[in-house]
């Protein structure tokens, strides 16, 4: 596997499980797919982060995220779900331009997070136990307890992938 952040990221994320599970994360417990991603990059080397640290990596791509991601996010899953056009081919098509755009301006924000983010505040742990810490810090962050099985299938697929 490639060593960047971006390579890491699609291989983790290629796992139906694993996918369902990033949704579930996001539109359930609210979380930044890319910022959860990035925890369990760094973790993949040992680092991991309290909640303080996680709240620095989130402010790094906040801004990104809310004003470029989430608006693409919401247009490309309401061309999915409502026919705004006569023609539903014409309509797909344009949603998967949407789509295309919003790859695009998540692997900007993975390139944001991969060299502006804040370095772990803690080193040297074995990965399961840095995602372990950092998942647990970053639900902190979000204000909830993120549910056994939902960790425990992206802390499965860190140790197959890394």
């Amino acid at each position: 596997m490639a060593d960047g952040f971006w390579p890491f990221s699609l291989s983790f994320y290629n796992d139906a499980e694993v996918q369902a599970s990033c949704i579930a994360f996001q539109d359930t417990h609210g979380g930044d797919v890319n910022v959860m991603l990035y925890l369990l990059f760094r973790a993949r080397d040992g680092g991991a982060y309290d909640a303080a640290g996680v709240a620095s990596v989130d402010a790094a791509v906040a801004p990104w995220r809310e004003e470029v991601v989430r608006p693409l996010r919401a247009v490309r899953r309401v061309l999915k779900t409502q026919d705004y056009l006569p023609d539903r081919e014409a309509q797909e098509g344009f949603r998967a331009k949407i789509k295309k755009v919003e790859l695009d301006a998540e692997k900007l924000q993975q390139a944001v997070l991969e060299g502006n983010a804040p370095p772990p505040g803690m080193t040297g742990l074995a990965p399961r136990d840095a995602a372990t810490r950092s998942l647990a810090a970053y639900g902190a962050m979000l204000g909830t307890d993120l549910p056994d099985g939902l960790v425990r299938v992206f802390l499965d697929r860190l140790e197959a992938v890394a």
